[in-house]
């Protein structure tokens, strides 16, 4: 699906404190750009004759990795073939060459197509190390993960195990990590590429092959998805590098590609990874394509429609839809520049179209940079019904964040924080639920990476009553909802997303840093 750029005037109105701006003059003077497509693959395609050495197009990675003998690894990849022939065209790879770029023979992990066959060489060796993988089809992506144990390389395609290859070979030395330009033309489509310091085992590789990141996980390196950055088959001529999707900021620069028009370019996304795992919701209000603003919109049910009255999960059918407490009438949030971008939220509220999925005593995690107006009796975000240990609910009472199962927020059946927190300034706060946990901490609260308080602790201070069953948690699978019929929100989001698993205690504190800057930390 286009996506294309709504052009308004450069316009600031001021109203009620908050500034509504133009997308445009957003877009060109925040340090946080919009991004400008949906999903997206990426086709490197060049000319078979006629180029000098080295000046084909390529892909020029930031990233560089120290390998070893016994230093494990994971590397990651979706491609297709996209023309058969029996020249051997190689696609990614490492490079020790000085300008990072260049093939040369002390280039190491690198894969290209010979036929209908897939070989990665390692230490440009031809003969003996190779492992080769054979039938792979024109046009058709697959997806490709190569685990170094420190011992073996052991492949896989589409997650299923193919073969294995023991060292016999020495290489010691750090390599700058290249797509494209590797010994010649390539013409291929390229997606998902991911590189780990680790060797992932069968369950990770199972759980991950066709699924999306979060761009937080441990071991995680370097993650380019193409996503988000630029318009399938049209110009692209002042995009200069390619984004990385996870914490370390490794950007790609093109080199010798047009970037316009069928080649060289961004296009429709072809590979099978279309959702988050675990991601029940996934919101950003920096994202103008996710928010456009306060335009008036004519249909309120149609996740296509990019209303204002409608916060849009760029990744799933799942949105949200904002009304006013009394007659359900589409309501829109102010769009601001705060926390980059922000929404401000008063005297409204938000529910998502459809249930969360989340039931029972279920897992799940929520995580809000969030800017209160009111300390008090102030409802974030919550799933549930309005019964004790029904309702599973992110909220402020008396100047501190409430992660509670109860309606009434001066009962017990809460975790309160034991930090204070002000009016006006931003919080990256994070309430987590696991009942299988075997520390019989059950239930967490961070607040700006860091674990403030959690089941066990509040217990032991004799500030919960929580029941330590955790079966008495009994969460009936609803909407999601911003404010509630008992509460309503009263403040700013930045970013909201909603899981249905257990973030850990060092994903919060990446998933912080990652994105602390925007909000003035």
């Amino acid at each position: 699906m286009k996506l294309y750029f709504i052009i308004l005037s450069f316009f600031v109105v001021v109203y009620a404190s908050a500034q509504i701006m133009p997308q445009t003059f957003i877009a060109n003077n925040n340090a946080y750009p919009t991004s400008l497509g949906a999903n997206a693959s990426f086709d490197i395609e060049s000319a078979t004759s006629g180029l000098a050495a080295n000046s084909y197009p390529a892909i020029k990675s930031d990233f560089s990795f120290t390998f070893t003998n016994t230093t494990p690894y994971t590397i990651q990849f979706w491609v297709a073939k996209k023309v058969s022939n029996s020249a051997s065209r190689g696609f990614i790879g490492f490079t020790t060459a000085a300008d990072g770029l260049s093939y040369s023979a002390g280039s190491f992990l690198f894969y290209e197509f010979s036929g209908s066959a897939l070989r990665n060489f390692i230490k440009n060796d031809y003969a003996n190390d190779n492992i080769s993988i054979a039938g792979f089809a024109l046009n058709t992506m697959y997806q490709i993960t190569t685990v170094y144990d420190g011992t073996y390389w052991i492949n896989y395609v589409n997650g299923q195990f193919v073969n294995s290859n023991r060292n016999n070979i020495t290489f010691n030395a750090t390599a700058n990590l290249m797509l494209g330009n590797i010994g010649g033309y390539t013409n291929i489509i390229l997606d998902e590429v991911r590189f780990w310091n680790k060797a992932l085992t069968v369950d990770e590789i199972t759980n991950n092959w066709n699924k999306p990141l979060t761009g937080y996980e441990t071991g995680l390196k370097l993650y380019y998805n193409f996503n988000n950055q630029g318009y399938a088959a049209e110009n692209n001529t002042y995009i200069k590098s390619l984004k990385d999707k996870g914490i370390n900021n490794y950007k790609g620069t093109f080199l010798n590609m047009a970037l316009s028009g069928s080649q060289q370019n961004f296009i429709s996304d072809i590979s099978p990874t279309t959702t988050y795992d675990s991601l029940i919701l996934s919101l950003d209000a920096n994202n103008l394509d996710s928010y456009p603003g306060n335009g008036r919109g004519t249909t309120y049910g149609n996740t296509n429609n990019k209303s204002a009255f409608i916060w849009h999960d760029l990744y799933k059918s799942t949105n949200l839809i904002f009304y006013n407490s009394s007659s359900f009438q589409p309501a829109g949030p102010i769009l601001t520049a705060d926390g980059g971008r922000s929404l401000l939220i008063n005297n409204i509220y938000g529910k998502t179209n459809t249930a969360s999925g989340i039931s029972g005593y279920g897992r799940r995690s929520f995580e809000a940079w969030v800017k209160f107006n009111t300390l008090n009796n102030n409802s974030v975000i919550s799933i549930g019904n309005m019964a004790n240990y029904d309702l599973f609910e992110m909220a402020a009472n008396n100047n501190k964040l409430i992660l509670s199962i109860g309606t009434d927020l001066t009962s017990k059946l809460n975790i309160k924080s034991n930090q204070t927190l002000k009016t006006n300034t931003w919080y990256h706060v994070v309430i987590v639920y696991n009942p299988y946990n075997a520390n019989g901490k059950f239930y967490y609260l961070y607040i700006n990476g860091s674990l403030d308080n959690d089941y066990y602790s509040a217990l032991s201070a004799s500030q919960t009553t929580i029941d330590a069953i955790f079966t008495q948690q009994n969460t009936t699978n609803t909407n999601i909802y911003i404010g509630n019929s008992l509460r309503p929100f009263n403040g700013k989001l930045g970013i909201l997303q909603i899981y249905n698993r257990e973030l850990g205690a060092d994903e919060v504190l990446n998933k912080y840093n990652a994105t602390k800057s925007r909000y003035g930390y």
